[in-house]
């Protein structure tokens, strides 16, 4: 099948059973969806923060999403020798030619005030010892706890919005956009309508429908992270479900560079059933641990000036090369940190060394079986620093957003500080004017039969296998019929009783493994993390970004080298 006839699908929906109103919806409890709920607050909005779970601890199961599993940190250029500049030219060095510079600038010059916010407000960081990762020139990564960043900034995050007047919707879920019709009149021919608020989910955890209700907000900001479990072989939790991206995808929003997914180096392989799997830090790397093959020959001697510190993309498809070779284990390495010692395993990389242990190894004495797995999605809705998406009244931050910061490939530990960063400048915007609300007309996409959650797994297996690390125009073709044949869910079990929260999963999952198809088949170069097996030569010159746009079911490549910027909001 090739990517002209792809197609998403379309939601089931059952009779709606509330009606709730506020200033901004904020979708997703991760770094972005805190910080963006917390800023629009103290300008006095109502904000409601929609989390698929509740707002505790970040157990990986919904809440917080992503953030509470960051071990690296978050980078800051404040060491000695250290600067904006150099932090700069680091990300653009990485980001493999598409990197936007504004917003690389606006991240590592807003980075320094961000890690002051949180020690404010009580977060427990280490600015002293600073780590170095891959692809930066400087020691420049701020930590906690050793390689408990993320949960850290969680908790420090957590606690400021549960003693705010943020309102908190627990096992909630967005499941479409209410729109009014385009204007008529304007320059963009693509335009979509504005947002007026969400058709929402709620899972009452009794294994039914979602209660469905309709939401009206002033504003909709998504931060619903990335798609991570899109792939077999994850590290992201079982929630990050491409959500966001998917619901943005049905209201016609703009989606950019769709086809540039990070994959970690070093996750912890494990010879059990693929699903999320605990990272091996960067940052140990950094220490000293090297990465080998069977033979115990370093994998990265000769690839890169940095060795095992290159970009990742860098490292990934090292790794992908040296297991197809056929001289080893074709679904796994090795990374040695045997040299690096126990006190400094056990002190700087506790997370790192107890997930090493409950898995039956011991990084002090052998080394550690790494696969390369489904990290972080440098693509997604396109929208600017300021979270404005193409839709007027639809804001986008954090992981669910494109915003030019990390291009092709993001460079280790500035993911987190975007998410900050993108996510109280939009709550700052909205807390100081909302857009013009949007209250005549609105309407919801088309009702469809959704994809049976029983074809995740074999899904899942697909889209790693092609459109993994290395890739090639058959196997995503390939992937594009699997997509285009999975079953549709039961329709006798949602004729009646509605949608269900494994089929909306299951749903958003097929929409955006089929938006990555279709964009990893537009780009025709090996550039950053999108690598074709036949083209070995990678790009890191200027180059053209890819947007894409679904209109009635059926995507839309609007080309590449689309220069303008997001359709700003009155605000």
């Amino acid at each position: 099948m090739n990517a002209a006839e792809a197609a998403i699908r379309y939601l089931p929906r059952s009779g709606l059973s509330f009606e709730r109103s506020t200033d901004v919806a904020v979708v997703g409890a991760g770094a972005a969806g805190l910080a963006a709920a917390l800023a629009a607050a103290r300008h006095g909005k109502r904000v409601l923060l929609i989390t698929k779970d509740d707002l505790g601890a970040g157990n990986g199961s919904g809440d917080g999403g992503c953030t509470p599993f960051a071990q690296g940190g978050l980078a800051a250029a404040i060491g000695a020798g250290d600067s904006a500049a150099l932090h700069a030219e680091d990300t653009v060095s990485a980001g493999g030619g598409l990197c936007d510079p504004a917003a690389v600038a606006a991240v590592v010059a807003g980075a320094p005030a961000e890690i002051r916010e949180l020690l404010k407000l009580g977060g427990r960081f280490n600015t002293a010892d600073l780590h170095l990762e891959g692809g930066h020139s400087q020691s420049r990564i701020v930590t906690a706890g050793g390689d408990a960043i993320g949960a850290e900034v969680y908790r420090v995050l957590r606690a400021a919005v549960a003693a705010s007047p943020v309102e908190v919707l627990t096992r909630g879920v967005a499941l479409d956009l209410l729109t009014c019709e385009p204007r008529a009149t304007g320059p963009d021919p693509h335009a979509a309508g504005a947002v007026g608020g969400l058709l929402v989910g709620i899972d009452d955890g009794d294994g039914r429908a979602l209660r469905q209700g309709l939401l009206t907000a002033g504003a909709v900001v998504l931060a619903t992270g990335g798609f991570g479990q899109a792939y077999a072989t994850t590290t992201n939790p079982a929630a990050v479900t491409g959500d966001g991206l998917a619901l943005a995808a049905r209201a016609r929003a703009e989606l950019q560079d769709v086809e540039f997914v990070q994959f970690h180096p070093t996750v912890l392989w494990l010879d059990e059933p693929a699903g999320r799997r605990p990272l091996i830090t960067e940052a140990l790397r950094g220490a000293g641990a090297v990465l080998v093959d069977q033979a115990g020959r370093p994998v990265m001697a000769g690839q890169h000036p940095l060795g095992d510190l290159a970009p990742r993309d860098v490292v990934s498809a090292a790794m992908q090369q040296r297991m197809d070779s056929g001289d080893g284990p074709r679904d796994h390495l090795w990374l040695d940190a045997t040299a690096v010692g126990r006190a400094v395993l056990e002190r700087d990389f506790p997370t790192v060394t107890a997930a090493c242990r409950a898995a039956g190894i011991d990084p002090v004495a052998e080394p550690i079986p790494v696969a390369p797995g489904a990290h972080y999605a440098c693509g997604g809705i396109r929208a600017d620093m300021d979270g404005r998406t193409s839709v007027p009244g639809l804001y986008a931050v954090g992981e669910a957003a494109s915003t030019g910061v990390h291009g092709a490939n993001r460079l280790a530990s500035n993911s987190l500080t975007e998410a900050l960063i993108a996510g109280r400048r939009v709550g700052d915007l909205l807390g100081r004017s909302l857009p013009e609300r949007a209250l005549a007309g609105l309407r919801l996409p088309p009702a469809g039969a959704g994809v049976d959650p029983a074809a995740r797994p074999a899904l899942a297996a697909a889209v790693l296998r092609y459109a993994g690390v290395l890739r090639d125009r058959e196997g995503l073709e390939h992937l594009l019929t699997m997509l285009d044949d999975a079953p549709a869910a039961g329709a006798g079990d949602h004729g009646e009783h509605g949608l269900d929260l494994p089929t909306f999963e299951a749903t958003s999952l097929h929409t955006v493994s089929v938006l990555l198809a279709v964009a990893a088949l537009a780009r025709g170069e090996s550039r950053g993390c999108h690598r074709w097996r036949d083209v070995p030569v990678v790009s890191n010159g200027p180059a053209s970004h890819s947007v894409l746009q679904v209109d009635d079911g059926e995507v839309r490549l609007l080309g590449t080298g689309v220069t303008r910027a997001p359709a700003a909001v009155s605000a």
